[in-house]
């Protein structure tokens, strides 16, 4: 499971290998990148994104487009594609979602309770993203929108994160049952 753009590189490695060089080409024209430009990322990337645990740390957000952003100017690589295409190529190779347990039942049953649904997430890719993945992953949700932290620069806990998503429900907090996969996140 590609993780990093790290990984893209021993990934295209590895396929060379296997397909004697011949899927190379291939892999790094979807990637819109290089070969020679996905060495020096690769070799970057995780000393460059290690600047960024301070702000998860307090529980900020930067979105990953920022951090590549930032990676490819100070390793002076041009890209073809946009920040976003590159920050959706590297979302479909991360398995970044794993579901809870029943969770598909749950939301089954929800819509048929006729009880609306949203989300709110810590994650550095944008709310489209996720909105897309949550689409795959559940294809019968009727989520009414999507909060990704990336989005608004605060994390939960944050209670700014949490209002946003009252605003955007169009409901007072007492009538929104806000439900985790995590209880260490639960405001203090």
């Amino acid at each position: 499971m590609i993780q990093t753009l790290a990984e893209v590189l021993e990934r295209i490695k590895e396929l060379e290998t296997e397909n004697e060089g011949v899927i190379s080409r291939r892999t790094a024209y979807r990637y819109k990148v290089y070969y020679d430009e996905l060495k020096k990322v690769g070799e970057r990337d995780d000393e460059i994104f290690g600047i960024f645990d301070l702000c998860r740390e307090n529980r900020f957000e930067i979105p990953v487009k920022n951090k590549l952003r930032l990676l490819f100017d100070l390793l002076e690589i041009q890209l073809s594609i946009s920040l976003d295409e590159v920050a959706k190529i590297e979302w479909e190779e991360d398995p970044v979602i794993e579901t809870v347990n029943h969770a598909a039942d749950l939301l089954h049953w929800l819509n048929g309770a006729k009880i609306r649904t949203a989300v709110i997430s810590n994650c550095d890719y944008s709310g489209n993203l996720l909105q897309e993945k949550l689409n795959k992953i559940f294809p019968e949700n009727q989520f009414e929108f999507v909060i990704a932290s990336s989005d608004y620069g605060v994390m939960k806990p944050n209670r700014y994160i949490f209002q946003a998503g009252i605003v955007k429900s169009g409901l007072e907090a007492k009538d929104i049952w806000y439900v985790g996969d995590k209880v260490e996140l639960g405001e203090k």
